[in-house]
C-alpha cells in the first residue's frame, strides 16, 4: 500500500480538521479530495441555522494549504472573519474555522504526521467516523496536478497569516494585518480626517501619538463591513515620509497602534512620494487589484472609497460650528479615477445628506480629447514655401517641443533652435542668424518666449534680415500644462523633471502675443496627445493634480 504522505512537501503527511469543543472529533482531508461538513450525523450538529452542506474543504498537500468555500446561506467564519455564500478562502496550519459565525462549531487545521492521531501511514485507514478510505497515491500526471494547483494556490495567497510590511518601488509602503483575508468587496478609506483626527486639534499631528479615532461609528462601521464580507483597506498619502519630515519607523508603529484599536484585519497602502502611487493617481488601487488581492477580482459595484478631501467649500456643521474648506479634492478624484462610489466621512459614518456642494478642478483632462486637430483655423497654414522665422510660445508641458519636432522639423528646410540645448538666448540668436543668412533655411525658436522682451530679440533679427516672422502660440492653460507635466513624470522617468513653479513663473510673465510686436501672423495651436500605450491614454484622461 502507498502511504498517505505527499512527496512534494516533506513536512506534510496528513491534513486534519480538529474540533475545538471535542478534540476527539477529527476529519481527515486527503490531498485534493473535497470534504463537505454541515448539519449531518457526521458532525453531530442539529442546529437548523446550518445547512446540511455548509462548507467545502479541499486540501493541497504540496502547498500545505486548504481551500474552503461556504456553501450554506448563513455566515461561516475563518479566524473570526465572517464569510458569505460562495466566498472562498485559503487556510494555513493552525487557522480556525467556524461552520457558523459566532458559534461553538469551530475547528482548527493541522498538517501533521499520521502518528499524532494514531494513523498508520503504511496501512489502509478509516476516518474518525468509521468510513474506510484509501490512501491518496502520488500523481504522475503533471497536467491534472497543475490545473488543481491553479485553483487552490493562485500566484498570491488569498490569506496571509502573519503581519508584515513591504516596500514597493522604494516609495509605496504596504502593511497586511495578521490573517488578512482577500475578498471581492473592498471597503476603502483615507486615514487622516477620515478614520482618525489629531488629539491636539492641529491640522498636522505633532508626533506619532497625536491621534484619536474620528468617531465611535468608525469602529462599529468597519467591524460590520468586515462581518458583511468586505476587506478593509486604507489608502493614505504621507509625503512627509518621502522628504524625511516624518520618521518612517515611528509612522509604521502608529499604523499598527491604530489597527489594534480597530481590531479588524486591515490592508494599508501608504504613498510617500509624488509618484504614480499618490492619490489621486491610481497606482495604489492598481497594485491592490493586481498583486494584493490574492487573484480575486474586485466587485466594483459593491466596493467604495471614503475620504475627507472632497473639494467642499467652507461650511457649517449641523450645530452651527464653522468648518474650513477641504484642503483638496484628491480623495473624490481618486474614487472618480478608479471608478468607485465615493463617500465623505459625514455621509458614510453619520448618514448625512450626500448633496453637499463641491468643486472639481476647472481643467478636465477628458475635454482635451475633443481638440483632435492642432489648429481649427483652416486659413492658417503650418508651412510656408518661403524662408521664415517661427517663434514658439508655450509653457513647459504645453507640447511645443513635440509639435516643433514632429510637425515642423519634418519640413526639410527647417532648423530648430533651443535654449535648453545651446545654454543662452545669445547663442540662440547667433545660431538663428547663421541659418537664416543661408540660402534656404527657416528656423523655429523652441523656447517658452512668454513675454514681449523675450520675443523681441528674435523679431528684431527677422526684421534685420527682412524675413517674415510668425508666432505659434500653444493653446494650453496653466492647469493643462501642469497635468501634461505630471503625466510625463509618471510615464517617462528619463525626461527631465519640471517643477510646477516653472509653469507658474511662465504664466506670471505671460503677455499675449500681438501683431504690434512686428509679428506677421499668430497661429494658436491646440494640444493633441499621442499615445503608443493604451494604458497611458487611460491614465492621461484621469485627474492627476
Amino acid at each position: 500500500m502507498s502511504d498517505l504522505s505527499v512527496k512534494t512537501n516533506e513536512n506534510v503527511s496528513l491534513c486534519v480538521l480538529v474540533s475545538d469543543e471535542n478534540p476527539e472529533l477529527k476529519f481527515i482531508l486527503l490531498d485534493n479530495e473535497p470534504l463537505i461538513l454541515g448539519r449531518t450525523q457526521q458532525t453531530g450538529i442539529v442546529d437548523q441555522r446550518m445547512s446540511k452542506n455548509q462548507m467545502k474543504f479541499i486540501a493541497d498537500y504540496s502547498t500545505a494549504r486548504v481551500l474552503v468555500e461556504q456553501l450554506g446561506s448563513n455566515k461561516s467564519a475563518v479566524n473570526n472573519e465572517s464569510m458569505i455564500k460562495g466566498e472562498k478562502r485559503l487556510l494555513n496550519h493552525g487557522d480556525k474555522v467556524a461552520l457558523l459565525f459566532n458559534s461553538n462549531y469551530t475547528y482548527h487545521l493541522d498538517f501533521v504526521t499520521p502518528p499524532t492521531y494514531g494513523v498508520d501511514s503504511n496501512k489502509r485507514t478509516t476516518n474518525f467516523l468509521g468510513k474506510e478510505i484509501s490512501p491518496k497515491k502520488p500523481r504522475s500526471d503533471c497536467t491534472s496536478k497543475c490545473e488543481t494547483r491553479d485553483e487552490i494556490a493562485p500566484k498570491k495567497p488569498r490569506s496571509d497569516s502573519t503581519s508584515n510590511w513591504e516596500t514597493i518601488d522604494g516609495t509605496l509602503l504596504v502593511y497586511n494585518s495578521s490573517n488578512i483575508v482577500h475578498k471581492d468587496k473592498i471597503a476603502a478609506f483615507d486615514m487622516d480626517g477620515t478614520l482618525i483626527v489629531t488629539q491636539s486639534g492641529k491640522v498636522f499631528p505633532v508626533d506619532e501619538n497625536d491621534w484619536q479615532i474620528y468617531c465611535p461609528e468608525v469602529i462599529t462601521s468597519i467591524n460590520k463591513l468586515s462581518d458583511d464580507g468586505y476587506k478593509i483597506v486604507i489608502f493614505t498619502n504621507q509625503g512627509g515620509i518621502g522628504v524625511n519630515n516624518v520618521n518612517e519607523k515611528t509612522f509604521k508603529k502608529k499604523i499598527e497602534n491604530i489597527l489594534q484599536m480597530i481590531k479588524t484585519p486591515v490592508q494599508v497602502f501608504i504613498a510617500t512620494r509624488k509618484d504614480i502611487y499618490r492619490k489621486p493617481a491610481p497606482g495604489m488601487w492598481n497594485i491592490l487589484v493586481s498583486d494584493y488581492n490574492g487573484g480575486l477580482s474586485v466587485d466594483m459595484e459593491k466596493s467604495f472609497f471614503c475620504g475627507d478631501a472632497a473639494g467642499r467649500p467652507s461650511r457649517s456643521s449641523a450645530d452651527g460650528k464653522p468648518i474650513k474648506k477641504d484642503h483638496s479634492c484628491c480623495d473624490r478624484l481618486f474614487a472618480l479615477n478608479i471608478g468607485l462610489k465615493f463617500y465623505t466621512p459625514e455621509e458614510y459614518f453619520f448618514k448625512e445628506s450626500s448633496d453637499e456642494l463641491y468643486a472639481l478642478p476647472a481643467f478636465n483632462p477628458n475635454d482635451v480629447m475633443s481638440n483632435i486637430l492642432y489648429t481649427d483655423l483652416t486659413s492658417k497654414i503650418l508651412f510656408s514655401p518661403n524662408k521664415e522665422m517661427i517663434i514658439m510660445v508655450g509653457c513647459p508641458g504645453s507640447g511645443k517641443s513635440f509639435f516643433a519636432s514632429n510637425k515642423l522639423f519634418c519640413h526639410d528646410r527647417m532648423k530648430i533652435i533651443n535654449r535648453d540645448t545651446l545654454g543662452s538666448w545669445q547663442k540662440c540668436i547667433s545660431e538663428a542668424k547663421k541659418y537664416l543668412s543661408g540660402v534656404s533655411w527657416s528656423v523655429v525658436i523652441d523656447n517658452t518666449n512668454p513675454d514681449i522682451e523675450s520675443r523681441k530679440r528674435f523679431i528684431d533679427l527677422a526684421k534685420s534680415l527682412k524675413i517674415p516672422c510668425r508666432v505659434f502660440l500653444m493653446n494650453v492653460s496653466k492647469d493643462h500644462g501642469k497635468h501634461n507635466n505630471k503625466f510625463r513624470e509618471l510615464t517617462d522617468r528619463k525626461h527631465q523633471k519640471v517643477s510646477d513653479a516653472a509653469i507658474n513663473i511662465y504664466f506670471s510673465k505671460f503677455q499675449e502675443p500681438s501683431k504690434n510686436e512686428g509679428i506677421d501672423e499668430i497661429v494658436k495651436i491646440n494640444f493633441v496627445p499621442h499615445f503608443k500605450d493604451p494604458d497611458h491614454e487611460k491614465l492621461y484622461k484621469m485627474y492627476l493634480l
